[in-house]
């Protein structure tokens, strides 16, 4: 993959494209504030993605994320029933953007990323998953054999992303060094703040995980969890919403050991 390349083009567009409903991040600059600068700013952001590129290092305040947690149905006494929602740095996501459109744009030229992966891509959904499920089951029925789905579902599972696995498999993708060297910077020394009602917790430092709320930890997950993809036959499907995944694999097994399992 050749380096990332950053025009006052493309951080323009993305300026523009910011959506102004959208909550401040936590340095409180308005996303409408971005916009409607996006003539002047695009120079100076450029050559700031551009030098932060080029040393591969994230700057601290782009690695803060305040936390706003949503009460799901339930107690609200118990701190599970909550859904966290991480407000992250403007500069950041649209660095990332512009990051991640070249690197899915690679991967995908590249076929570097398994047809067996649903979730996070372009023109794929669970429905296609379920589709394909469903004609393997069938086929199962028509022959008169057995077919066996084995479901994994793992809790927050881009909190569960191991730093230093991660980036040992970015070289073998073919990405570049700086590339590589950004985001280690963009995944370490990371921190968050809660906020309820306008009350602050203190930092809290993150040292795991792919970061919620930011552009281009689906594509980092995909990265991590592409190589389990490539034995056996296992299917996968990422929900963006939950950061959950489900894996979904099919084994032809013996009638005997399918007997015993049923026993």
């Amino acid at each position: 993959m050749p380096d990332v390349l950053f025009s006052q083009r493309s951080v323009r567009k993305s300026l523009l494209s910011l959506d102004i409903q959208k909550s401040s991040g936590p340095d409180g600059i308005p996303p409408i504030v971005l916009r409607t600068c996006a003539p002047e700013l695009a120079p100076v952001l450029t050559r700031l993605f551009r030098y932060s590129y080029s040393q591969g290092v994230v700057p601290n305040s782009w690695k803060t994320a305040f936390v706003h947690p949503i009460p799901k149905k339930g107690d609200r006494s118990d701190p599970s029933n909550y859904r966290p929602i991480a407000i992250t740095s403007l500069f950041s996501k649209i660095m990332e953007s512009i990051i991640n459109c070249q690197l899915i744009r690679y991967l995908e030229d590249h076929q570097l990323i398994s047809d067996r992966q649903y979730g996070f891509r372009r023109g794929r959904s669970a429905g296609d998953l379920l589709v394909y499920l469903t004609h393997r089951w069938a086929e199962a029925v028509e022959s008169k054999g057995e077919a066996l789905a084995v479901s994994l579902d793992i809790a927050k599972a881009f909190d569960r992303v191991w730093h230093k696995a991660l980036l040992l498999k970015l070289p073998s993708y073919g990405l570049p060094e700086k590339l590589c060297n950004w985001i280690t910077s963009f995944l370490v020394d990371r921190s968050i703040k809660v906020v309820v009602d306008g009350a602050c917790s203190d930092y809290k430092p993150i040292n795991a995980g792919v970061p919620q709320g930011c552009v281009l930890s689906p594509t980092l997950f995909l990265l991590h969890i592409n190589d389990m993809l490539l034995t056996g036959n296992i299917h996968c499907y990422a929900d963006d919403s939950t950061g959950d995944a489900l894996y979904t694999g099919r084994a032809n097994i013996s009638r005997e050991n399918v007997t015993e399992y049923r026993n």
